[in-house]
């Protein structure tokens, strides 16, 4: 299975060295693209926290008065904060370290109903249409499960922050091609089209914009998973469509 990761052994090492630390299998460019990382969305934790600040600032006052209608409105905006800074460590933990694969069969279809259900609040509170059309009653594969499922979950965030906070619809397809033996995936979005420059920053871990529901992760997290899976990402590939779409293959059988 193709991973990312180099092997440091030589043929010529010294017996007599001591055993290289952990972080010195860590490639330099990877270092260097961690810290880049943490560097560039270090102000997301801030305006993430400034965001929860005020919204407990406004509930305790809120709550001294009782004024239940101003704690709703505070708690609508505390809730998508948390679940934004939550996931935000959950990715950046992901993305700066390198867990093995466990690959095991997998149901799509089941991994694509997890991962939209826990989606389905933001679809709602921004009125998105979510479709989801399986070109198969049964798709199995052979594929690390959880790593797959955060797949799905940052191509639908992707989506939804590129309908830039409007009405919209978000469709994802799964299939199995090439006689079974690729699985094919997509996720497309009827927000405004990127151009191959944005889509190409998409790649790089940052924060796009204040309201955005991602991390700045998603896409970069998306493109390590795949390349470890063995698979390739493209983004907006065809230019005669509207709107965004992003392509998966993975090996089917592992």
């Amino acid at each position: 299975m193709k991973t990312g990761k180099i092997n440091p052994t030589s043929e010529h090492s010294d017996p007599q060295k001591p055993a290289p630390r952990p972080s010195e299998f860590i490639e330099p460019e990877r270092l260097t693209e961690t810290g880049r990382a943490v560097a560039d969305l270090a102000h997301l934790v801030k305006n993430i926290l400034q965001v929860m600040s005020g919204c407990g600032e406004i509930i305790d006052l809120a709550l001294e008065t009782n004024q239940m209608d101003r704690i709703c409105q505070a708690w609508q905006l505390y809730q998508p904060s948390f679940w934004r800074l939550k996931k935000f460590q959950l990715d950046l933990i992901k993305y700066t370290k390198n867990y093995p694969l466990n690959p095991q069969p997998c149901d799509i279809n089941t991994l694509i109903a997890s991962a939209a259900r826990q989606i389905k609040p933001f679809f709602d509170r921004r009125k998105v249409t979510f479709i989801h059309r399986p070109n198969s009653a049964q798709l199995t594969v052979i594929a690390d499960a959880e790593k797959l499922r955060d797949m799905v979950v940052n191509m639908l965030v992707n989506a939804i922050d590129n309908l830039d906070d409007s009405p919209g619809k978000i469709t994802l397809t799964a299939d199995l091609t090439d006689a079974g033996q690729t699985l094919y995936l997509t996720v497309s979005d009827s927000g405004p089209r990127l151009n191959p420059a944005q889509c190409r920053a998409l790649l790089m871990p940052l924060e796009r914009c204040r309201n955005m529901l991602g991390s700045g992760l998603e896409i970069p997290l998306t493109a390590q998973m795949v390349q470890e899976h063995g698979g390739s990402l493209t983004m907006n590939a065809n230019a005669s469509e509207t709107g965004n779409c992003i392509e998966i293959t993975l090996p089917a059988k592992g």
